[in-house]
């Protein structure tokens, strides 16, 4: 009996392996990560990691680059970036731009952008994608949790969320970009991938989710300012 299940379990094994191969991520997409960083504040005695963030390329040179709400009860205190959890590996980031005005006005921004030390020499820095996901089309994020390195999740791109029986949610985010995609906390500020013309690019940034409703990522939509 053993000898002839051998093949069976033999093919769903090569099955599995070529299921997981086609699911793989670009290897382009993996190196992504080099780009993201954990954003921590400093503000009174208080240190802690906010959100997560990432290195994109302007004609100004690169820029950090996370979510407006992740700001907006520190936006005096002090700004670091770090791949790592060590107090030691911090760099200091100056914000620059930011915008939210709160949930009820989602869809006017969630942007934060940092400028960063002229000393600081990034592993990689991913430009603006100059278009959308076409909906159903496969897209990434580097995203927390919390006080850990970032990790890659994949997802698929749904398109604008629009409401049109809630004039209300329609005014709040309306507009905005959706993508089923798993998250946790700590993904607020991640930058949104996707594969343009063959090379990865940020389109968006993760800033948030329903508390009911469907699960998935309610994205920002890249401030002009880095365009």
């Amino acid at each position: 009996m053993s000898v002839g299940r051998f093949p069976v379990r033999l093919a769903l094994l090569v099955l599995w392996a070529l299921a997981f191969a086609v699911a793989a991520p670009p290897a382009a997409v993996r190196q992504a990560g080099q780009a993201v960083y954990n954003l921590w504040v400093l503000q009174g005695n208080r240190m802690a990691i906010v959100c997560t963030g990432t290195i994109v390329s302007t004609e100004d040179g690169p820029k950090f680059l996370s979510a407006g709400h992740c700001v907006s009860e520190w936006f005096r205190g002090r700004f670091y970036i770090s791949r790592a959890t060590d107090p030691d590996q911090l760099t200091r980031v100056h914000l620059a731009w930011w915008q939210f005005e709160g949930i009820w006005r989602w869809a006017y921004g969630d942007f934060a952008v940092f400028k960063l030390p002229e000393t600081f020499k990034p592993e990689a820095a991913l430009p603006v994608c100059e278009g959308l996901p076409e909906p159903g089309e496969e897209v990434w994020a580097w995203t927390g949790p919390l006080g850990m390195l970032p990790i890659l999740r994949t997802g698929v791109y749904s398109g604008e969320i629009h409401f049109p029986d809630d004039a209300e949610l329609e005014e709040a985010i309306g507009g905005m970009l959706f993508a089923d995609i798993n998250g946790a906390p700590g993904s607020s500020g991640s930058g949104m991938l996707r594969l343009e013309n063959g090379q990865v690019c940020v389109f968006g940034i993760w800033v948030g989710a329903f508390t009911r409703g469907p699960s998935g990522a309610i994205i920002a939509h890249i401030p002009k300012v880095l365009r």
